[in-house]
């Protein structure tokens, strides 16, 4: 192994004990004799790669004091040849998003390395490996992962560039980009107002810890004067979510609404199903992204704008490559368009 490599892989040995926390923000790290004794290289070779990581802001060097480790919620300036995406591929809406961003790559001179979500491992130590691997620049759809706050804030102190797709989770230590929730439900609401509907009730799922969902939740609640949704569906029954919706209907003892806002796209094309199914049942459907079958349903929907949304991730990521220590995270909120059938 060459010297530079030496260096490197001792480097990259700490930024493991960082990443996992035996080596704490602000605490002191070993000193040079105790980690070329514990990672059996020379002290030269240790003194090259603190150097490294001092270059990268990861430590200080306090004379009389040691070396200490410290973050720094910096962008982080890397190539954006490969840009890694992380997304759930078994989403409906997956086909479409990954295409926006597959040709808005080809247009920047970027190629993208698709990773399917992780299910085996966590989505911090999915990052880790890839930055291990001099990726750097990162899109992650989070769904419904769970996220490691302090974890992510590590990631972002080795030199991560994050931008998170359809949540705030990432904040403050990735960029977010999102539909505008409140927006899309308040169109789809007022639309339904115009045509003389005054009974509106919201159907969403009933995983409130997911962004979009919540969101989107509270904001039908607010706009409706609703005390709770119409339809809570269990996030467990999404792969046969018509079947679910017929029932509850059927089931249903007090009058039916005038209409219903759908969360999503999934709900909506169950809901127009159901009413369809139920004859004698009236009630107008409008829910949050366009699905095949809306335009001979006449279901109102609100489309998300995925190129503007891609253009947005785009951008996110290369203000963190630019700004570096100026950055700071934002939520950037997209419109998208309302169709009526």
């Amino acid at each position: 192994m060459s010297e530079e490599n030496l260096y490197i892989n001792v480097k990259n040995r700490i930024c493991d004990l960082i990443f996992n926390g035996t080596y704490q923000e602000g605490k002191r790290i070993p000193s040079e004799r105790i980690l070329a004794e514990t990672l059996e290289v020379s002290r030269v070779t240790v003194r090259k790669s603190l150097d490294l990581l001092e270059h990268d802001h990861l430590i200080v060097r306090e004379v009389g004091s040691g070396t200490r480790v410290c973050f720094h919620n910096y962008g982080t300036a890397s190539s954006m040849d490969m840009i890694v995406l992380i997304a759930p591929a078994k989403n409906p809406f997956f086909a479409e998003f990954i295409a926006q961003i597959q040709t808005y790559a080809e247009q920047e001179g970027a190629m993208i390395l698709y990773v399917e979500k992780p299910r085996t491992e966590t989505l911090e130590n999915c990052l880790y490996r890839l930055y291990k691997r001099g990726l750097q620049n990162t899109v992650i759809w989070l769904e419904d992962l769970p996220v490691d706050m302090e974890k992510l804030k590590r990631l972002r102190a080795l030199g991560m560039n994050m931008v998170f797709f359809d949540t705030d989770k990432g904040l403050p230590f990735a960029d977010c980009v999102a539909l505008d929730n409140g927006k899309a439900v308040r169109t789809l609401c007022g639309e339904l107002q115009k045509e003389g509907c005054r009974d509106i009730r919201y159907a969403g799922w009933d995983r409130r810890d997911i962004y979009s969902i919540a969101c989107r939740e509270e904001a039908c609640l607010k706009e409706t004067g609703e005390d709770v949704p119409f339809l809570h569906l269990p996030w467990e029954c999404r792969h046969h979510v018509s079947e679910f919706v017929l029932d509850y209907l059927r089931r249903y003892n007090n009058p039916l609404p005038e209409a219903i806002v759908c969360g999503d796209r999934e709900i909506a094309a169950a809901v127009s199903y159901s009413v369809r199914r139920l004859k004698e049942v009236q009630i107008r459907v409008a829910g949050i992204d366009d699905f095949p079958e809306a335009g001979r349903r006449q279901v109102i929907t609100y489309r998300q704008d995925l190129e503007g949304s891609v253009k947005q991730i785009f951008y996110c990521l290369a203000m963190q490559n630019q700004k570096q220590s100026e950055w700071k995270a934002e939520l950037c909120k997209v419109e998208g368009t309302l169709t009526c059938y």
